[in-house]
């Protein structure tokens, strides 16, 4: 990523937006102080401390990030604590997020503008930025993503709830329609089922989420049974005033002919509504890592 690049503007202003635990002239975190890498841990990456907060560090790193201060003879807090006990409440946050592994750690910089439709991307992407800031100052305003399979609607979602874990450590998580919440509510009236009779605690569940992501909204429309649950499910969180992010494969307004167009009327509401045009998204990102 270009120093000049329009995504680097976005990464910048985002960061510089967000308490910071650096030192805000390090060009590795931009001040945040703690950051993601690939290669840190096994699997997928972790997220660690920047070394312009390690430089800082007079303990030993480990719980409850004290040290003997020679000088006033007591036991004082490491400068580095804050930032080492807002690093275990981010990685908590990442474990119990239901972000898709492939997606873990995907943050603004980890978007591809380089295809045909980038002028479409840096749109969503400018948005994107906006939500996250928003949503991290307690202001909401949600997201409604559609356009083609590939266009990269689901990796936008993720990199926004990545951020908001990151830079506001907001408790965020992603659903999949059919999978994490039709799913497993239907499970819930199987008698043989781990699940059976939670299905009240897995809607306030969802309805609680201080960011919530459901991927592929409008795949399920079989029934009333399952327009009353996405219903109820987006009622819930209009309400309460919580951020939601939607994708899904459809325009907003091919929902107006269910549930008497009570779900198009609070999509509207509590969305904006962006059209991402980019050609297969995929693609273009099985090639960049090859």
């Amino acid at each position: 990523m270009q120093a000049g690049s329009p995504l680097n503007a976005l990464k910048r202003q985002l960061e510089s937006q967000a308490k910071g635990y650096g030192r805000p002239d390090c060009p590795i975190c931009n001040g945040v102080g703690i950051l993601f890498d690939p290669h840190f841990a096994a699997h997928q990456g972790a997220y660690r401390l920047c070394k312009c907060v390690e430089e800082q560090s007079l303990c030993d790193g480990n719980p409850p990030y004290d040290y003997y201060d020679e000088e006033k003879n007591a036991i004082v807090p490491c400068p580095t604590k804050p930032a080492r006990m807002a690093l275990k409440r981010i990685q908590h946050l990442e474990r119990h997020s239901g972000i898709p592994e492939r997606y873990r750690g995907r943050l603004i910089d980890s978007i591809d503008v380089s295809g045909k439709s980038s002028t479409n991307v840096l749109i969503a992407l400018d948005h994107a930025v906006h939500t996250i800031y928003s949503a991290g100052r307690g202001e909401v305003r949600g997201l409604y993503l559609y356009g083609p399979t590939g266009a990269g609607k689901t990796l936008l979602s993720c990199v926004i709830l990545n951020e908001l874990i990151r830079l506001y450590q907001v408790e965020a998580h992603y659903a999949k329609i059919s999978r994490d919440i039709i799913g497993k509510l239907r499970d819930t009236f199987n008698p043989q089922s781990e699940a059976y009779g939670e299905g009240r605690r897995i809607e306030q569940k969802l309805g609680r989420y201080p960011a919530l992501v459901i991927d592929d909204f409008g795949v399920q429309r079989e029934s009333p049974w399952v327009n009353s649950v996405l219903y109820d499910l987006i009622d819930t969180r209009y309400e309460n005033n919580l951020l939601t992010i939607l994708t899904s494969n459809e325009p907003m307004d091919s929902w107006k002919d269910i549930s008497d167009g009570r779900v198009l009327s609070r999509l509207r509401e509590m969305c904006l509504e962006i059209h991402m045009e980019a050609e297969d998204y995929r693609l273009r990102e099985s090639k960049s890592l090859r």
